[in-house]
């Protein structure tokens, strides 16, 4: 299976839905023009990050007709995008809406929420409960870990353990210098990250960050492709709005895996058994 990706870096407007709906009808469109099968946006992308008491005004179930726009455009282009869901029994999200083929088709809702140093997540959204990945027709089973998730490798594993060839790292970082060095500390951790996940569990890691400005906050951007053998394949330069265009190749990971096998060779029983033991003892 090979697809045509394109990942949107852009730069939203805080708490202003209509605004950033229209301004992803019009990257979608384009996107159909230039022949593109799937395209994905930065977490949030549809509200802006810092959103807090209004997070519960903004919230929408994914069939709700304010994004019906998007889901037409589907029929055309799978669409991942960032927003708030109001859940079936009333619950405020951090999620990843994903709309394919005319129907919103499933949300990830984001399972570890920040609340430290300029985090507040914890006061304003549910945690999600539920680990998995998702079907694309496009590209296959698909993973999709939000911001903080990736600081947590039992997100990713557990969704390439389910099948998952293509993890989808959606990100809003705020920008830390590392004063001593003159860089981008955080970024550099990023970029370690998507690189260890990719080549321990030989799957494309395709991370979509932010750029921008938001309420004293700087968004660096820096979205990339990393294949399963954890090689940079595609990259935007930091805090520029732009978008990127790669090819998935599915036999990358046949090959990687062929060639390794060292994540086929994960004792699923054996880790189960250890954290029924710690859990016990907890």
């Amino acid at each position: 299976m090979i697809t045509k990706l394109r990942l949107v870096q852009h730069d939203c407007v805080l708490a202003n839905f209509s605004e950033n709906l229209n301004k992803h009808i019009a990257l979608c469109e384009q996107a159909i023009r230039d022949g593109i099968e799937f395209i994905a946006f930065p977490e949030l992308s549809l509200t802006g990050y810092l959103v807090q008491d209004a997070a519960q005004d903004m919230a929408m179930h994914i069939s709700d007709e304010r994004l019906r726009p998007l889901c037409e455009l589907s029929k055309h282009i799978s669409i991942l995008c960032g927003g708030i869901e109001l859940s079936d029994d009333f619950a405020v999200y951090n999620a990843a809406f994903f709309f394919e083929d005319g129907v919103a088709k499933t949300v990830h809702r984001k399972i570890y929420l920040p609340t430290y140093g300029m985090f507040e997540e914890q006061r304003y959204f549910r945690a999600g409960q539920r680990i998995a990945p998702f079907e694309s027709r496009r590209l296959g089973k698909v993973g999709v870990a939000i911001c903080e998730d990736n600081w947590h490798v039992s997100v990713p594993l557990l969704q390439a353990l389910q099948g998952a060839k293509v993890l989808f790292s959606m990100v809003n970082s705020p920008l830390r210098i590392d004063f001593q060095k003159g860089k981008i500390g955080v970024a550099e951790v990023w970029q370690r990250i998507t690189r260890i996940y990719a080549e321990l569990f030989s799957v494309y890691v395709v991370f979509v960050s932010r750029v921008g400005n938001e309420d004293g906050l700087s968004y660096w951007g820096g979205s990339e492709v990393i294949s399963p053998e954890g090689v940079q394949l595609a990259a935007l330069p930091q805090f520029v709005e732009s978008t990127l265009d790669c090819t998935i190749d599915l036999a990358a990971v046949k090959r990687a895996r062929l060639r390794s096998p060292h994540f086929l060779d994960e004792n699923i029983r054996l880790v189960s058994a250890e954290m029924q033991r710690i859990l016990s003892n907890a």
